[in-house]
């Protein structure tokens, strides 16, 4: 299901959060992440849903050792400190070059763009099974805040308003078992992975999954935890950002 996409990076709110908000405690002390990344320890959890596409089926056990996720999504500060990355897209609702947005999440960037901004800071992207379990935790939430449907817990209904994305971690409600914020909401996020059908994890498709949902959606099937659509990794999208992980 392809939706209508309407120095480093990823450092920076380690030491410097949105205003009002400290970074949340990693739901486990075990391991050792860079500053501004939460531990996701090892463990095991139902990947997919019986409750969405096609593509999220069969719902599938896979364990996963311990890795690291950025607490928040890339920021246009963050990226504007990547030596070497080139310029994101400028058009209206992209983030980069518009004044007030430093502490927005960088969008209208590719997945290349992205791999090599991860890459810049020895870190890479999740892959969608990280993504997932990082969002959902173990008990299989349907939301990163649990089952409860979304109202004011995330960034999103935004797209009449014409308003954008929110600044990173404003919406402290809706943060994910392991405390990441916006994993619903705010921007897609890209993940390193193939879009495979999940009976045959391996393919030649060229399309990346993404994750997570966006500002400009709103409907609750949107931001679930376990949705995965796809676009080609050339594409740059205002509702289209990421973050990084590593492994510890």
């Amino acid at each position: 299901m392809l939706l209508p996409l309407a120095a480093g990076c990823g450092a920076e709110l380690a030491s410097e959060p949105p205003a009002g908000l400290s970074p949340p405690a990693p739901a486990s002390t075990g391991g050792s992440c860079p500053a501004g990344m939460a531990y996701i320890p090892a463990g095991s959890f139902m990947m997919g849903s019986n409750d969405g596409a096609d593509d999220e089926r069969p719902v599938q056990r896979v364990s996963l050792g311990a890795y690291c996720m950025d607490l928040y999504e890339v920021t246009v500060a963050d990226y504007r400190r990547c030596s070497g990355c080139s310029a994101p897209d400028t058009d209206e609702y992209c983030n980069w070059g518009k004044s007030g947005r430093e502490r927005h999440p960088v969008n209208c960037v590719d997945w290349n763009q992205a791999t090599a901004c991860c890459r810049a800071q020895g870190k890479r992207l999740p892959t969608e099974e990280e993504w997932e379990y990082a969002a959902r935790g173990s008990e299989g939430r349907a939301y990163p805040w649990g089952n409860a449907a979304p109202g004011s817990q995330l960034c999103w209904k935004r797209w009449e308003s014409k308003e954008g994305t929110c600044a990173v971690g404003s919406y402290p409600a809706g943060r994910s078992p392991f405390g990441l914020f916006d994993m619903a909401g705010n921007v897609w996020e890209w993940t390193a992975s193939r879009h495979c059908p999940y009976f045959r994890r391996n393919c030649a498709n060229e399309a990346r999954v993404l994750r997570g949902g966006s500002w400009s959606h709103f409907e609750p099937r949107h931001v679930r935890g376990a949705i995965r659509p796809w676009t080609d990794p050339g594409i740059r999208s205002f509702d289209l950002g990421f973050r990084c992980a590593t492994t510890p």
